[in-house]
């Protein structure tokens, strides 16, 4: 079943349809929910039947999740937003890039905990993901899930498939324990029933592929919302220490 729109972690309250906003900074994995009333009419995407599927879509209550964005884009500058729809099974698992204005923007929040969404998982699946969310319970971070789990989890659609990754982003608080946080991923990730994958959160709009961390590559590639960017992976490591601030 899938829960109330209001109990999705980190939502932020809805506004009065019309009241003035203050526009939230948003990163790339976040969920953006759009009016039911306004959105539909408002939605550009490259071809008809997507933007009438992606209209369904905002009228069912459903989110859409924000893509990386095209810096140099007028549409950016003018205020739209560049979202994301990855559609279920049914629907042959398609990703649709849309844009929307943000005054069509009723509340954002963010994908689900894991340990929220591993019911969604394949019963064959949860052990395993219920064991690594307890070994880091401890670490000091939030760690949520994206791609098909958590889009199954959020909307009760079937999305995964028995080769599906289970991508995680993981999100350092203040003072995380950042080598028990890798050496737990670290030695998940050995195994491939799921096989995990995902990004670790270095800044708010700065993400970097969690797996490449393990690797003796010089260099590794750091995402952002409107960027991309090769940084060395000793620096990577410094940003993740406790008290260190991104720039």
């Amino acid at each position: 079943m899938r829960p109330a729109a209001r109990s999705w972690i980190g939502a932020a309250p809805a506004l009065p349809r019309g009241a003035a906003r203050p526009w939230p900074a948003l990163a790339r994995h976040d969920l953006v929910w759009l009016d039911p009333v306004e959105a539909p009419a408002r939605l550009l995407a490259a071809r008809e039947p997507d933007r009438e599927l992606a209209a369904a879509w905002v009228r069912a209550g459903r989110p859409f999740v924000v893509r990386r964005e095209d810096a140099a884009s007028a549409l950016a500058s003018a205020g739209w937003l560049a979202l994301g729809l990855p559609l279920p099974s049914r629907l042959d698992r398609r990703r649709l890039a849309l844009r929307a204005p943000r005054e069509v923007v009723l509340r954002t929040g963010s994908m689900p905990l894991l340990a929220d969404a591993c019911d969604a998982a394949f019963s064959g699946w949860r052990r395993s993901l219920r064991q690594l969310c307890r070994q880091l319970s401890g670490s000091g971070a939030a760690v949520r899930t994206y791609g098909s789990l958590g889009w199954q989890h959020l909307t009760g659609e079937p999305y995964l498939h028995p080769a599906s990754d289970i991508d995680l982003l993981i999100e350092p608080g203040p003072g995380a324990d950042i080598e028990r946080l890798l050496a737990v991923l670290s030695d998940a990730s050995a195994h491939d029933c799921p096989r995990l994958d995902g990004e670790i959160t270095l800044a708010p709009d700065r993400r970097v592929a969690w797996r490449e961390l393990f690797t003796d590559t010089p260099e590794v590639l750091v995402r952002g919302l409107d960027e991309l960017s090769l940084v060395s992976r000793e620096s990577v490591h410094r940003l993740l220490e406790p008290g260190v601030a991104a720039c």
